[in-house]
């Protein structure tokens, strides 16, 4: 009896090495990177196999189990090690798999290469492309414009500056355009991903990219089975799995991708969307497409946007080489074809629906250079450009109203831009190597000259008005220790205005003649921050006059041109920001807008007689412009995103601005013409 039961102990001993061997916690935790996740799944199949094991009726099943860990170890242990030792060959896994549809990790930074193209590819946040330089922590919660599509619109092949939804933003400055191309995805795909996600974004104009590519056939609702969730856990099962799944190019039959066209004549009855012959399988794909096509119209009708069809002809369509290609290659009779039905077919539905369509083949075909690769199928850095241009052909002819344009080079958070009196060059701050910077540019951004080079954060700048000068804000504004200081334009010689321990300042500018400069200063004292208030400071002796009290916050000073009054916001009994003016010859105090929401950044025009600032009437920041001598307010813009920091040209007829739309942000310019 004794025997029996150390030989019981002997083989639950043995069977639990031997399950901890197989199912073991530290390949579980170098597949998850969850030290819970480890232990749970090595000690649940510890337990289930001492239950099995205990109980004799369960032989069978015993035997199942244990031939399952089995099978489940050798997956285990071969992920970790194709994982670690073959990292070389892992085929990355760069979309996450949604309720019948599919979209792009987050925070992706790959590098996709063929012998055409080099592109690196980044995510943001939310799955969203974005520039190279651009913070992936950057989220876009509204938009003007979203484009959805697959990977014509994704646009993998050319960088995210070079994609026709970047050069649209170029043009149409003041919107917030959101590109969710994803590559593969089609109609039904492109519906589930609107009525789920793309329309939270709340846009005005909603652009369904279609191609005659392949977007007409194989038009079912998407499933996603074991063996693509396996795919996208494993990287063992992806590298092993992908051939079987996804066809090679160089093994098509002409050594590139030529959907819709295939080499017999049973495919092309049941997928060529421009094969005269139809099949009962080509009608159902047909019917699904309308169907699905009426459901994303109403959808978006009933979200209060518009829904615009953009459609992409094929190489075939709009070259004869490549059709002449598939014509002898698969042995097509011309004459079997009709190159202008997919066009004319959802001409039709759009107007069915009552869904505007602008169809790309002509642009496409008068164009005097090639628009797609020559091997891969999709659009080059060309092709991005004539949808962009013909898209704007198409908006400026509906009287779209455009009086923005993006000066900043890099989506780097430029700031403050401030002209010199000659109006030749401007001075702006811009985030740089972990913080903010001053820079000189000319009047266009297009060559800008760095003057500060250290891990200290530069801002506000404002130049003397005889640009050998620049005063600014030096130090961390969340901490509310920052200095007032003014340095050579070339970044030489600093000299600090707030140079008390205890004394702080932020936000200066000059006056005209450049011996005064007006800014907000407060002080620590007893452990404690005083409000900020204005003082005027002499640069020729040294006195500073106070012009307000500490008893609300007070910011943002600036001269008038003829230096007999002094504007700034302050933070008064209502608890938000209006613009008030300080009289430098009586000394009085006169509110300006008395709004009930807060307005920011005051800036007089050169002759003195407007203002423009930001204020906040809705949700966001927008400019508003104020005739000083009538007292009249002009709403300028009326955007989803923020627009902040204006400042007049020396003629006063554009201001220079700075914005965020979305996930792009940086300096604009706006006539007032």
């Amino acid at each position: 009896m004794k025997e029996n039961k150390e030989i019981k102990i002997h083989k639950r001993l043995f069977l639990t090495v031997g399950i901890l061997l197989l199912i073991n916690p530290i390949i579980i935790y170098l597949i998850s990177s969850s030290i819970w996740a480890s232990l749970t799944i090595s000690i649940s199949a510890i337990l289930v196999t001492a239950f099995i094991n205990e109980s004799q009726r369960f032989n069978v099943l015993s035997t199942i189990w244990l031939n399952f860990m089995f099978v489940l170890s050798f997956f285990l242990h071969a992920e970790v090690i194709f994982s670690y030792k073959f990292s070389d060959y892992i085929i990355e896994d760069l979309y996450s798999i949604k309720q019948n549809y599919y979209f792009n990790k987050p925070y992706l930074n790959k590098t996709f290469q063929d012998k055409e193209f080099l592109v690196k590819y980044k995510t943001n946040a939310q799955g969203f492309r974005i520039g190279e330089e651009d913070d992936p922590d950057t989220r876009v919660e509204l938009c003007d414009w979203l484009f959805i599509g697959d990977s014509y619109t994704q646009g993998a092949q050319v960088e995210y500056e070079e994609l026709f939804t970047s050069k649209l933003f170029n043009d149409y400055s003041n919107k917030i355009i959101v590109n969710a191309g994803i590559s593969g995805l089609g109609i039904i795909d492109e519906y589930y991903y609107y009525i789920n996600q793309g329309k939270n974004l709340k846009a005005d104009k909603v652009f369904l990219q279609i191609c005659n590519f392949n977007d007409f056939m194989k038009v079912e609702k998407r499933t996603s089975g074991f063996s693509d969730y396996l795919m996208h856990y494993s990287n063992f099962a992806r590298f092993t799995l992908y051939d079987f799944k996804y066809a090679n190019p160089a093994a098509l039959p002409l050594g590139r991708w030529t959907e819709p066209f295939y080499p017999d004549q049973k495919s092309n009855r049941d997928f060529n969307i421009f094969y005269k012959e139809q099949s009962d399988k080509k009608l159902k794909d047909l019917e699904n497409f309308r169907l699905y096509l009426n459901k994303f119209a109403k959808a978006v009708k009933d979200n209060g946007a518009e829904l615009i069809i953009l459609q992409i002809p094929t190489k075939e369509q709009v070259s004869y080489k490549y059709l002449n290609e598939v014509l002898s290659g698969f042995d097509i009779d011309i004459d079997d074809l009709d190159m202008q039905f997919p066009n004319k077919w959802l001409s039709t539905l759009s107007k069915e629906n009552k869904i505007i369509h602008i169809d790309l083949l002509d642009d496409f075909v008068n164009s005097e250079i090639p628009l797609f690769f020559d091997f891969d199928e999709h659009l080059n850095i060309a092709g991005h450009q004539q949808i962009a241009t013909s898209i704007s052909k198409h908006i400026n002819n509906k009287n779209q109203n455009v009086r923005s344009t993006v000066l900043s080079i890099l989506n780097v958070g430029d700031r403050y831009p401030v002209y010199t009196t000659n109006g030749y060059s401007i001075f702006f701050q811009s985030w740089r190597d972990g913080n903010m910077e001053l820079f000189l540019a000319d009047n266009n951004l297009k060559e800008n000259r760095r003057l500060t080079w250290n891990k200290t954060d530069e801002l506000h700048p404002w130049p003397s008005p005889n640009g050998e000068e620049v005063v600014f804000t030096e130090g961390d504004q969340s901490l509310n220790n920052t200095k007032v200081v003014i340095m050579n334009s070339d970044g030489s010689n600093r000299k600090y205005l707030t140079d008390d321990p205890s004394t702080y300042g932020a936000i200066p500018s000059y006056n005209y003649r450049g011996d005064k400069i007006a800014y907000a200063t407060w002080h620590h004292l007893d452990g404690k921050y005083t409000n900020p208030y204005i003082v005027v400071q002499n640069l020729l002796n040294n006195e500073k006059t106070i012009i307000t009290s500490d008893e609300f916050e007070n910011w943002r000073p600036i001269f008038s041109p003829d230096e007999t009054k002094l504007y700034y916001i302050a933070k008064d009994k209502n608890n938000q920001f209006d613009i008030y003016q300080y009289s430098l010859e009586n000394k009085t105090i006169t509110n300006l807008t008395k709004s009930d929401y807060d307005e920011w950044d005051p800036c007089i025009s050169r002759d003195g007689t407007k203002m423009v600032y930001a204020a906040r009437k809705k949700d966001n920041w927008d400019l508003f412009l104020l005739d000083l001598q009538s007292g009249k307010k002009t709403q300028l813009t009326d955007s989803k995103g923020n627009e902040w920091d204006p400042n007049f040209s020396p003629t006063g007829d554009s201001i220079n601005y700075a914005a965020t739309y979305g996930l792009r942000n940086g300096i604009f310019k706006m006539s007032l013409n």
